[in-house]
């Protein structure tokens, strides 16, 4: 793996694993348009943790301020992924092998981000949160398995759908994304302990580029959401979607 691919790779998982676009999806099309090699798996443990040391950051008054409740809710909104990712465990190597897939899905992203301008501003936080609403944003989690739906796009429409304020939608989708990575990062170790811890460099680089371009993301998307611009990012997927279906 050389350098640039190390900084492309690490910049595009900053943007899009935080951004409403789908960081899944950028990754199939990246490598069947641009016949990008699939980056070692050391490499792309580092990277990954390094979006997660900047939801840690970003988050960490929020973190620091948890609740026990929060923490069910938390928990209880894992669940849908964890049974959704264990019944297509099976048929991932497939989906992820799909570009017209990716096209697809990426449209029903800009969709729902759309329907974002159509929502009005809700009071609804965590403390009038309840499991029912939990499992609801889980379940729109659960469908950012496919490449091409967007988590963070996801899980914040559906708390919006469900009369979430901004702060509460915003804060709510990325603490569901910290035991979704971290799930990740325990399914990828298997296959570090049968491949060498190579690329250690370009590893390091990518992880700290990825923090980085991941904590400003995190803030753009927050002024976004404020704003209720969050329909905006739709036009991208949308456009990217049927670039993709076209091609």
């Amino acid at each position: 793996m050389s350098y640039f691919q190390a900084i492309f790779l690490a910049i595009v998982q900053g943007l899009t694993e935080f951004l409403p676009v789908s960081s899944s999806g950028h990754l199939v099309i990246f490598q069947k348009l641009f016949n990008l090699t699939e980056p070692p798996v050391f490499f792309d443990i580092l990277v990954h943790v390094g979006t997660l040391g900047a939801i840690l950051v970003y988050f960490r008054e929020a973190l620091v301020k948890m609740t026990k409740s929060t923490l069910w809710l938390i928990i209880v909104g894992t669940i849908p992924a964890v049974i959704v990712g264990l019944f297509l465990q099976n048929y991932l190597s497939l989906i992820f092998n799909s570009l017209k897939l990716v096209g697809f899905t990426l449209l029903i992203t800009g969709l729902f981000l759309f329907s974002t301008k159509k929502v009005k501003k809700a009071k609804r936080q965590f403390n009038q949160l309840k499991w029912p609403d939990a499992l609801w944003v889980g379940f729109f989690q659960s469908l950012a398995i496919l490449p091409g739906i967007s988590r963070s796009g996801a899980t914040m429409v559906a708390g919006m759908w469900r009369q979430f304020d901004q702060k509460t939608a915003f804060q709510f989708s990325f603490f569901l994304a910290i035991p979704a990575i971290l799930g990740a990062l325990a399914l990828q170790l298997p296959d570090l302990i049968v491949s060498p811890c190579d690329h250690l460099e370009q590893g390091l680089l990518g992880m700290v580029i990825a923090g980085g371009v991941g904590y400003l993301a995190l803030k753009m998307l927050e002024k976004t959401l404020v704003r209720a611009k969050l329909w905006l990012f739709g036009f991208y997927c949308l456009v990217l979607g049927l670039i993709v279906l076209l091609i």
